[in-house]
């Protein structure tokens, strides 16, 4: 595929640089002219544009993903087609992913592993709500800006239960793959809760839970063996991940936000208090009967340790297959060359079009929303926050500006707010910049609440906005 020169004009987007390079096209940095904010351009090849069953694979999977409003998920701007190019526009964010950072580290300490896989679980769970299951759930798809975590690679995605199923077995990483997905079964929400899982797993011991030296061999142990827990693992997790991994879906936790919470919980060394249900909706709903017939195929799976692959039904128009498993790997490419993951070696990298947003940005946003809030400012809150923000309590959980402003308005209505004031805040700058704060508010009676609060700032329409609100009562 021909490199756009730099300054070319393409979906109402300016060419900044090329990022990176995939198997079916390429990611280049740009500016959205309209709105000046950087965006991230993905044109497809044309001669994989031309192929029809591809283009409406393209246009499927764009739609799906721009579906989905979650702060742990990569926004879609814009998809579409111009001078025989499909395209893709998506928000910008500079970043790494956890595959490089295990890579790099070894493994986390159990509280940030938990706070990651937290994140990827909410992001989870507003797609299984929309009737998505992922089914690429591994490391390298979890992408990280500073301590805020996102959940890419939409292209796996499928309508759980859709009649395509011509790339069924194509998809997905075997060291992070279900069992289910291994016996040609029906796939859910729950699907996700065990590769999710294994992220976990990687996460605290640098590596997945069944590493083997044949992809068959692999496949077994997902089907047959239990997951290994070694010493080096805080025995907190030990039921955590017994649970996540168990080899029935009816076993597991219902959904990847209970992971996350039990996660979260063994991690902080308290019980988990909110109740266990599944979110998910549609197709993505877990399926009756789904103990029953997994145990059933399980006893009649057959893997001689590192022989010959598990019978698995292959789709009649091979060339189909083919082009769609390479269109997998060339979109897990792609998410990460959106983050800035993938570099040209040796070449001066260009600074992203637009700006991060600055420590002192973060800490000036803080004390704006307290000073808001202090003075029941419903007007200037919205003003400080992003259309899709979201706000955090151990209780509850808002997504939206207009419903986040209503919660915050519902309590004021309840409680006659005279006064928010932080102390110990502290703010880091980057793509998502970070300040927290310890807070107290007080109010005309009663005594007054304090805890922990933390903001996600993001450069949005040129200007920083609150992306995420975490309080934390004490």
């Amino acid at each position: 595929m021909t490199d756009v020169l730099t300054g070319a004009h393409i979906a109402g987007c300016r060419i900044e640089a090329v990022a990176g390079r995939g198997g079916m096209g390429i990611v280049y940095r740009a500016t959205e002219l309209s709105l000046a904010r950087p965006v991230a351009l993905k044109l497809i090849a044309p001669q994989h544009a031309a192929d029809a069953s591809f283009r409406e694979r393209f246009e499927r999977e764009s739609r799906m993903a721009a579906a989905i409003d979650h702060p742990n998920i990569i926004p879609v701007y814009a998809a579409g087609e111009e001078d025989g190019r499909l395209y893709l526009v998506m928000r910008w964010v500079e970043g790494t992913d956890l595959h490089r950072l295990l890579r790099n580290v070894g493994r986390l300490e159990p509280l940030r592993a938990a706070r990651i896989v937290a994140q990827v679980g909410d992001a989870l769970d507003a797609a299984h709500a929309a009737g998505l299951v992922h089914r690429d759930i591994k490391p390298a798809n979890v992408l990280l800006s500073g301590d805020h975590a996102y959940l890419a690679d939409f292209g796996l995605m499928r309508e759980a239960g859709s009649a395509d199923t011509s790339a069924e077995h194509f998809m997905g990483t075997v060291d992070y793959m279900a069992p289910e997905q291994f016996r040609s079964d029906a796939v859910d929400a729950r699907t996700d809760v065990y590769a999710l899982g294994c992220v976990l797993f990687a996460a605290l011991t640098g590596g997945p839970p069944f590493p083997r030296e044949t992809v068959p061999a692999t496949m077994s142990a997902h089907l047959h063996e239990a997951p290994p827990l070694p010493r080096t693992l805080p025995l907190a997790f030990h039921r955590v991940l017994q649970r996540a991994l168990a080899k029935h879906a009816d076993d597991r936790y219902p959904s990847a936000g209970d992971l996350g919470r039990a996660a979260l919980a063994a991690a902080e060394g308290r019980s988990v208090t909110e109740a266990e249900r599944s979110v998910a909706r549609g197709a993505a709903a877990p399926r009756p009967a789904t103990a029953r017939t997994e145990r059933q195929q399980l006893a009649t799976t057959r893997l001689p340790g590192a022989g010959a692959l598990p019978r698995i039904r292959r789709p009649r128009r091979r060339w189909r297959g083919r082009l769609l498993a390479l269109t997998t790997l060339a979109l897990v490419a792609a998410a990460a060359i959106v983050y800035g993951l993938d570099r040209t070696s040796g070449a001066a990298d260009p600074p992203p079009p637009g700006g991060t947003v600055s420590a002192s940005e973060a800490e000036r946003y803080a004390k704006a929303f307290a000073a808001a809030y202090g003075s029941e400012n419903v007007d200037r809150l919205a003003h400080l926050l992003t259309a899709d923000v979201q706000r955090v309590t151990p209780t509850d959980r808002q997504r939206g500006r207009d419903t986040v402003v209503a919660a915050y308005k519902s309590q004021f209505d309840s409680h006659s707010t005279i006064g928010f004031t932080l102390a110990n805040l502290r703010a880091s700058g980057g793509a998502a910049a970070r300040a927290s704060a310890d807070y107290t508010i007080r109010y005309s009676s009663g005594a007054p609440v304090t805890g922990r609060m933390t903001w996600i700032v993001i450069r949005d329409h040129d200007k920083p906005r609150i992306l995420l609100i975490e309080a934390r009562p004490s």
